[in-house]
Order: structure tokens, then sequence, then C-alpha cells
């Protein structure tokens, strides 16, 4: 129980950083406001007296590029249980976390990251995680520059990086590690760090060299490779990541078993349905897969390693 409450404890800690961290970045350009929720309209065929399906997205790639894809799979899975739907946005992993354990939202697509520090709780449970580009797992990337004269982690000592979120696998967690292996952290290491609470921010901050490096989430270099390769070419990846189980979707403690496997379903077979290809093409998901639960393995000994050196 105690150790319960110490994971709750820090869950609040890190929202209260998300906040702090938000002053770091730039104030320059247009940002999505995630504290608004959006409500699609239910379909006809949905019952609208029934409770809202509340489902929690904080999206990897640009979310101002991807909500509406989110939004098409959220009614999808609604119709399947026959409520309405609310999509909920926030901008980082545990606000997601929060409102999952608060019984604030019913489902999510959560990190990888996040499964792996909150999977312990019985209110969180995986439906089912992403296939991209035919596998089951991702690497997360550290870029530099092209040109910059950086070639490996030693060279980032007293350089400006950002990370995407503190609880994002490929984003903050393996570089961390690679840190904690050489006796340091990213206070003593770097000469200062952001957060961008976002894939797409973090790899956008490294080309225009805004920032010296980035951790990034390998979907987001493979996706600019094939649909800006001019940005994927001011970039060069000087380390990476173990692979580790990708996209995990997850139902909170608010769903009844019964919805829980109808939702499970609908994810494992929304592949074949061809008016959901769009939404899952835009996402760069192949299809949803049964939950692998040792892919997330990795990062748990990541996280283990650095409990065990507080």
């Amino acid at each position: 129980m105690d150790g319960r409450i110490l994971r709750i404890v820090c869950l609040f800690m890190l929202v209260l950083a998300v906040c702090t961290g938000c002053a770091s970045w730039p104030s320059k350009g247009k940002y999505i406001d995630f504290k608004k929720t959006e409500t699609p309209p239910a379909a006809p065929s949905v019952n609208a007296d029934a409770p809202a399906l509340r489902v929690a997205i904080s999206s990897v790639l640009l979310p101002q590029e991807t909500v509406v894809h989110y939004r098409s799979i959220a009614n999808f899975l609604g119709r399947q249980v026959d409520r309405p739907v609310i999509l909920i946005q926030r901008r980082s992993y545990a606000e997601i976390a929060i409102l999952l354990l608060n019984g604030g939202a019913d489902i999510a697509f959560f990190s990888s990251g996040g499964y792996a520090n909150y999977s312990g709780f019985d209110e969180i449970e995986m439906l089912a995680s992403q296939q991209r580009m035919s596998l089951p797992y991702y690497q997360g990337y550290i870029l530099v520059a092209k040109d910059s004269k950086i070639r490996d982690i030693a060279d980032l000592k007293g350089k400006t990086v950002a990370f995407t979120d503190p609880l994002s696998y490929s984003g903050y967690t393996f570089l961390v590690h690679m840190l904690q292996q050489i006796n340091q952290t990213p206070e003593t290491f770097f000469g200062r760090y952001i957060y961008t609470y976002s894939h797409d921010n973090s790899f956008r901050a490294v080309a225009n060299k805004v920032v010296d490096a980035a951790p990034v989430s390998r979907v987001v270099y493979d996706r600019a490779k094939q649909k800006q390769p001019e940005l994927a070419e001011a970039v060069r990846i000087i380390a990476v990541s173990p692979p580790a189980g990708i996209g995990p979707v997850v139902a909170g403690k608010s769903v009844s078993p019964g919805q829980r496997e109808i939702l499970r379903q609908a994810l494992l077979t929304m592949h074949e349905n061809p008016d959901m290809q769009p939404a899952l093409e835009g996402l760069s998901i192949d299809r949803f897969v049964p939950p692998q639960l040792e892919l997330f393995d990795p990062i748990r000994r990541m996280l283990r390693e650095k409990r065990d050196q507080l």
C-alpha cells in the first residue's frame, strides 16, 4: 500500500514538472490547447443516453495533424459498445495516467514508458498494442544536426538537449539510462535540457538547431523520411535504444470486463475494416495486435535500475 501511494505521489510531482517544463520551451509558434476536450457528434446508431466513452490521447506525432485520426478511431470504438464518445487531449503522459487511475478516462492511447511505469496498478489493463512498419516494437534514436561535431554520448557534455516527456521511453528514459552507466544525470551532465511534449517538436528542434540533441521515437524519424526527406536529411543518429513494445492501448477501472473484451476485439480487427484504413495510415499504424508484455521488459529493467540507484 505504501508503494502504491508513493507512485501516485510521484505522478502528481510529474504533472507539476510538466507545468514547470512548459516555460522552458520557446513561446513563438502555434500550439494546441491540450486542456480542451472534444465531443465528436454521435453516430446515429449510438445510444445517446448511454454514458460517454472517454478516450484519452497524448500524441507522439504532432496533435494538429493526428487528432482527426484519433477521433475517427474513438468514434469507431464507441460504436462497438453503443456509447457516444468524448476525446480528451492532454499534454503529458503523467496526466493521462492520473486520468486512468482516478476514473477520469475509460481508455487511453498510452506511451510505452507510461505503461511500463504504471502497469503494476490493477486499474490499468492493456487491451492491445500497435504494429508499425510490420514490427510490434520500436526504438529510440538520439539525434543531432547533420553537420554537428557531436559523435557520441560523451560529446553531449554541457550541451542543450530536448526531452519529450519524463515518462517517455524513447524520448527520455533510455538516454537517462545511458547517463546512469557513466554515473551522470541530466542535471550534472547537460548544460541545459527542456521538455517539448512532442517527438515531432524534439525532432524539429534538432533539425532547426534550437538544441544540440534530442532522443526521439524511431516512428517520427521514419515518418519524416517518408513524408519530409529534407527534414530527415538535416539530422544524424548517434545512438539507438534497445527495442521495446510500442503504442499500448489501455483500459481504466471504469470499463467493465465485458466492454473491455468488446473493445479489445474491435482494436484487433480494426485493420480489416476499409473505413478505418485512412485513420490507421494517418497515424502510421499497420494494425493493433494482442499484448506482448515481455516487449516492455527492457523499459522495466531500466526503471528498476534507476530506482535502485536512488
